[in-house]
């Protein structure tokens, strides 16, 4: 046998190859074609082995080479009929080391000669495997994006299965910041319409990025109203999980920034960009107050600020909503020292209410807003308590009402719950004790700006009436009482 490194047999060698390549590029791929078909003479010649020596794609010349001797290798194996010397693209592109082509310069050659593999084309594998191999450099200034859905479209692929089968390298692109902003919204864009597929793009994107990202990523895509009806289930619900675990001053922040984008959005996009951002907000609120962990660290400023941020970023700029409810009830009603007696408990609850929005409180009907529940904590379901009520408490409470419809329907409440409790028990008594306790906080002469005091005799009347069959008239010790409500009906 002769050895390979016989120098005539390595120069016939060489000219071969060349005059294989010359034919490949003259005929445009179509020549040469491989005639032999007898599976015995093929296994001889074995073919395939000639690729072996092209470790190393460098030139134009070298990579001619490489496809005219994978076109003869590749239709040998389908003329020997076996599975075991079958030659799929991705074997072949494997044993090559090194390819000193750029991605596009590599399918562009490949296209040039496609009438070569009509029989055996690329497929979107092998442009995939190809994109892992030779991926772009950051620094090209075309979008990457841009370039593969090109060559995909160049292939006369499915652009659809090429996005399905790319998403492992999107991933690991955006993992070590391989990706521009810009380029990833455009991609965001194609894919917008494709419910599935945009669903497991954003999720790679949102499960990789912090959340500065991740709501970075939020506003662009609502300025270019890329968030539709069809992907905008999965945007919600990816940021409804993510930024609720953010803190307040984050939180704070990202709504900042919302306002800033609401300015440069379109008119016609703004009411949608507004929906989104309604029902991020109302899922940040929820679980901040829902869970006590978040809510300890929410403080009473905060909670006005983020009230005030909701109802900006508010189509209807409605209090009702839950979120805002959330928000109204920890600025009122929240009470930090829980060891508070019930008359420090209940400055406080009007002391908030005195700094409370008073815009808010003209605008919105307390008893559409302030739940009972809330002022469970405040009710004064015992006598004795009552009692210890005393005149600085009480003129504190009357003095700083400031005829506040909001104020005046709570302390309403107040004394409608806490008398019905107490009432349930020897009520004539706790007439006589509530009528010297008047006197005692000089509340006894009836003033018609008085209103706390007017409040608290009417809901004495009201609920007596309920509760006993004779004339209230007849009981003793109610003079104060009695005198009180004749003066309220005389004027």
């Amino acid at each position: 046998m002769l050895n390979r490194g016989y120098e005539p047999l390595r120069q016939f060698r060489q000219n071969l190859f060349d005059l294989l390549v010359s034919r490949f590029e003259t005929t445009q791929g179509e020549q040469p074609n491989l005639l032999i078909k007898d599976k015995d003479l093929l296994l001889k010649i074995n073919i395939p082995q000639h690729l072996a020596s092209i470790t190393n794609i460098n030139d134009l010349n070298t990579l001619n080479k490489f496809f005219v001797i994978s076109k003869l290798s590749i239709q040998a194996g389908q003329f020997i009929n076996d599975n075991r010397y079958r030659l799929q693209w991705i074997d072949i592109l494997s044993k090559v080391k090194e390819i000193k082509f750029s991605l596009e310069q590599f399918i562009q050659e490949y296209l040039r000669y496609e009438k070569a593999f009509i029989e055996f084309p690329f497929d979107t594998s092998v442009l995939i495997y190809l994109i892992q191999r030779m991926h772009p450099s950051k620094k090209e200034k075309e979008s990457p994006f841009r370039i593969f859905l090109r060559l995909s479209n160049n292939l006369k692929l499915n652009s659809s299965m090429f996005f399905e089968q790319f998403q492992s390298i999107f991933s690991n692109g955006i993992k070590i910041q391989r990706y521009e902003m810009k380029d990833i919204i455009e991609l965001f864009a194609w894919i917008r319409l494709q419910d599935q597929l945009f669903d497991q793009y954003f999720s790679h994107y949102s499960f990789t990025v912090n959340t500065d990202d991740l709501w970075d990523m939020f506003l662009k895509l609502g300025k270019f109203n890329i968030i539709n009806s069809v992907n905008q289930k999965h945007v919600i619900s990816i940021l409804t999980e993510k930024i609720p675990l953010t803190s307040i001053e984050t939180f704070r922040r990202y709504t900042k920034l919302a306002k800033t984008y609401l300015i440069e959005i379109k008119p016609e996009f703004r009411s949608h960009f507004i929906e989104l951002f309604e029902k991020i907000f109302d899922a940040y609120i929820i679980k901040q107050f829902n869970y006590s962990q978040y809510s300890s660290r929410v403080s009473r400023t905060d909670c006005k600020d983020l009230l005030q941020d909701g109802l900006e970023m508010s189509l209807n700029n409605r209090l009702e909503r839950p979120s805002c409810l959330l928000l109204v009830r920890k600025i009122l009603c929240e009470v930090e020292n829980y060891h508070k007696t019930n008359a420090q408990k209940l400055k406080t609850l009007f002391g908030n209410l005195k700094d409370f929005d008073e815009k808010l409180c003209q605008k919105y009907a307390a008893e559409k807003i302030i739940d009972d529940e809330w002022l469970k904590d405040f009710l004064i379901t015992n006598l004795q308590i009552w009692l210890k009520l005393d005149q600085e408490t009480y003129r504190y409470l009357c003095a700083n009402h400031q005829n506040n419809p909001w104020t005046i329907y709570i302390w309403s409440r107040i004394v409608h719950l806490s008398l019905s409790k107490m009432l349930n028990n020897n009520y004539v008594d706790i007439l006589s004790k509530i009528n010297d306790w008047m006197k005692k906080v000089k509340c006894d002469i009836y003033n018609p700006t008085d209103i706390f005091t007017i409040t608290l005799v009417n809901k004495l009347f009201e609920l007596i009436l309920t509760k006993y069959s004779r004339p209230i008239i007849t009981l003793s010790n109610i003079d104060i009482i009695i005198n009180f409500i004749i003066c309220m009906r005389e004027t």
